[in-house]
């Protein structure tokens, strides 16, 4: 058998499978900055993550993003770290009204 012509069908799919994480990774940064403008916040280090709190581990999909962010809070005069998740359960970071954020050292 020839398996040569499942080569250019494969390269296809890689193809198309990372021009769909990008997009994915583009809307996740976009809607973390819009959310960051809307709060007066300055992101100051955001850093996508797979490992987080376990109150947030067990309910997060896939398709969710989650980022550990450091912003500066000018309402508060402030840096604030913590973990903000973008996306609901089922629609993920694609629901640009969904996002979490847990403050961390607050209380």
């Amino acid at each position: 058998m020839n398996n040569l012509g499942l080569l250019p069908l494969c390269l296809i799919v890689l193809v198309l499978a990372g021009c769909y994480s990008y997009r994915h990774y583009l809307r996740a940064r976009a809607l973390l900055q819009s959310w960051a403008d809307a709060n007066s916040y300055r992101i100051l280090h955001a850093k996508r993550r797979l490992m987080m709190p376990l109150g947030m581990l067990f309910t997060t999909s896939r398709s969710q993003v989650v980022y550990h962010v450091a912003v500066y809070d000018d309402s508060l005069k402030r840096i604030r770290s913590g973990w903000v998740r973008l996306g609901t359960y089922w629609t993920g970071a694609m629901d640009g009204d969904a996002i979490e954020v847990r403050w961390e050292h607050e209380h």
